[in-house]
């Protein structure tokens, strides 16, 4: 069992050791010839309308590369309120929530791991994408069941004036995107991704001399067909796939796989005043993780799917008062964590049965302009909830909305959400290795209730634009899994002894100053926040109050980027946040040939402060209205500086941080659409 152990802990201490970027721009302006420079008012490519950030994605994908692709989830986690748990993932953590407590979708249809290279970066392909739309603390009435954050994709819809394709070779892999017209009233865009890591790196590619294989690819189809002109029919498909496999030449072999399917169709009927749109979706999420070693074969393996009908309808009652209702059902089907084994003395494979559940629910809220310094939104969420027992839920919701002076905003809201899963891991991290569960007999809903305060305005003619937002939020029913994969193998795998139930509460602030237009474009944003959890013992015997594992207590970002010269963009990014929360052994002694550690208190010890400078350069070697083709140069981690991201002991208990990824890494990249 030793050497299964030592094994699995190389591999996944040495897979948390790939790296990310993040990069930010703002939108480019336009230059006279030489080096004369005239300023032109831009379109931020972060516009806060109401509780909603907008996001032009047209604008992200002119955003600096890492091993060749621009990112907008990873562009996300540059804004306050933002971040990921650490380094190597593309977890999303809204206002100190769980990554699966924030919805991500695409037209409205979930994607439940959204993820390349083991969160490298995301699997959105962004010229594929219109609008990203993102709603942090606040949700009004109509929005869907989750206590986090909520982030969607819109795809293209809009008809074409022409055929185009646009793509980006990397390092890693490549893309393109087909733009299609079929007609006067339909278009159609087909977008694919696929890695050629094998290929080119094979050879190269080993962890401690054992030979590391992987591979990814994804496609996007989108069809849209506007019969009249207040009509809009919109057809979307998704897959992308992932494969890791680890061998060396004594037959230990590991093996992780996992793959997202989305299939969704909208259609959207614009009404004198207001709108309707319904749609329907299928979702689905499936991993696969296996060990073989010494004649010793683990295996798990976990499935998720949902089925979605959703209606939207808004409708202007009179100049100052707005409807919105909403009506959604869900169908859940899952297939619970499995486990199986070969050569591991009498454990018995935990073959679960599939579960299903069923979601409906009923939203309404109502906008009222009282007059041009008040509006006010109030909104109801109910919902009902069976899987082998009944749950009903009815939510409400305000805000309150104050222009006391032109330009400036300020912004109440207060609500409560329910969520009827949760989600376990087995490795931690980020691996794609967790399993969903819904609430049933034995688990309860989560639950939240949340508030906010915030601050906008615009300056020196809408060139720089501040946002602060202080928020709270208290969740009740957080479910945790305190047993790593190795407990579980020796358990005979029974995950549901490991999970307990708890509480958590998210508070912070957040601030960001951004500069919209001009020669040099950018932002500094900042945030503060602390996500708390208090769950039990395995036992029952004692609470404890910590830290999650995704906390960041200080984060800033500062984003810069700069046209000149006709041709040249340079941009740059500056990280600095708070080490992550881990847990620190205080004890070590052996029992039967094995060395017992004893930690001190969960989650208590912090890592060193992150770092990191970024910097890139674009040049267009053509670039007019219909066509483009250019060449990108990226260095991340400028100064080399090795950023903690793990903790391993030895036998003396002296603590060794597992790095990043600690050199400087360059990557070229070809980008041009025709």
């Amino acid at each position: 069992m030793k050497r299964l152990i030592i094994p699995i802990a190389l591999l996944l201490g040495h897979l948390f050791s790939f790296g990310q970027v993040t990069y930010d721009t703002i939108t480019i302006n336009k230059q006279l010839e030489e080096v004369i420079v005239v300023q032109q008012k831009t379109q931020p490519i972060v516009e806060q309308r109401g509780n909603k950030m907008l996001v032009d994605m047209s604008a992200i994908s002119q955003m600096p590369k890492f091993l060749g692709v621009s990112d907008p989830i990873r562009y996300l986690q540059s804004l306050a309120g933002i971040s990921t748990n650490n380094e190597t993932s593309a977890g999303i953590h809204i206002q100190g929530c769980d990554d699966y407590q924030s919805l991500t979708s695409i037209n409205g249809a979930p994607v439940y791991y959204p993820n390349h290279l083991l969160g490298l970066y995301s699997t959105f392909i962004a010229p594929h994408f219109s609008t990203m739309t993102v709603e942090q603390s606040e949700h009004r009435g109509t929005m869907e069941n989750r206590i986090g954050g909520l982030i969607n994709m819109e795809t293209q819809h809009l008809h074409p004036k022409r055929f185009s394709i646009e793509g980006n070779v990397g390092l890693v892999s490549s893309d393109a995107t087909l733009t299609i017209p079929c007609g006067k009233k339909s278009a159609l865009w087909l977008s694919g991704r696929a890695s050629y890591i094998d290929l080119l790196y094979g050879k190269w590619l080993q962890i401690a001399g054992v030979g590391l294989g992987y591979n990814f690819w994804d496609t996007n189809l989108t069809y849209a067909i506007h019969p009249t002109e207040n009509d809009e029919i919109v057809l979307t498909g998704f897959f992308g796939k992932d494969n890791i496999h680890v061998a060396d030449a004594t037959n230990f072999g590991v093996d992780i796989g996992w793959y997202n399917a989305v299939g969704s169709a909208y259609w959207n009927h614009r009404l004198k005043g207001g709108n309707w749109r319904t749609a329907i979706s299928y979702s689905g999420f499936e991993n696969k993780f296996s060990v073989d070693a010494l004649a010793v074969d683990v295996q798990t393996k976990a499935s998720w799917a949902s089925v979605d009908i959703k209606n939207r309808f808004s409708k202007r009652l009179r100049d100052d008062l707005m409807l919105n209702a909403s009506a959604d059902y869900t169908h859940y089907f899952y297939q619970p964590l499995q486990f199986s084994s070969e050569g591991i003395g009498n454990i018995i494979p935990q073959i679960k049965p599939m579960q299903y559940g069923e979601e409906a629910s009923l939203g309404v809220d109502l906008t009222h302009s009282v007059n041009e310094w008040f509006t006010y939104y109030i909104g109801l969420h109910g919902s009902l909830y069976y899987n082998g027992k009944f749950f009903g839920n009815c939510d409400p919701r305000l805000t309150l909305q104050f222009t006391p002076v032109e330009n400036h905003e300020i912004t109440v809201h207060g609500g409560c959400y329910t969520q009827y899963f949760h989600k376990a891991g087995l490795t931690g991290g980020g691996l794609p290795t967790d399993f969903f569960m819904l609430a049933d007999t034995t688990l309860q809903p989560e639950h939240a209730i949340g508030s906010s305060v915030r601050y906008s305005t615009h300056f020196l003619n809408k060139k720089w634009t501040l946002q602060a937002e202080i928020y709270f939020k208290q969740i009740y029913g957080v479910v945790e899994s305190m047993g790593n994969i190795v407990q579980l193998i020796n358990k005979g795998f029974d995950y549901e002894k490991y999970l307990i139930t708890g509480d958590g509460r998210n508070y912070g602030m957040n601030m960001m100053l951004q500069k919209n237009s001009g020669v040099i474009t950018g932002y500094i944003s900042y945030s503060l926040g602390w996500a708390k959890r208090k769950l039990p013992s395995l036992d029952g015997s004692n609470q404890y109050i910590y830290a999650a594992s995704h906390e960041r207590r200080h984060d800033l970002n500062i984003v810069l980027n700069a046209r000149f010269a006709k041709r040249w963009t340079v941009g740059g990014q500056f990280v600095l946040a708070s080490g992550l929360p881990y847990t620190q052994a205080e004890e070590a002694y052996m029992l039967n040939g094995n060395m017992i550690c004893r930690y001190s208190t969960f989650n208590g010890a912090h890592m060193p402060l992150y770092n990191r400078l970024d910097l890139s350069c674009s040049c267009d070697i053509i670039k007019t209205q219909e066509h483009e083709l250019g060449v990108n140069l990226s260095l991340y981690n400028v100064y080399c500086h090795k950023n903690a991201q793990f903790v391993v002991y030895r036998e003396n208990l002296r603590p060794i941080l597992g790095t990043s990824l600690s050199i400087i890494i360059p990557s070229i990249s070809i980008y041009g659409k025709f």
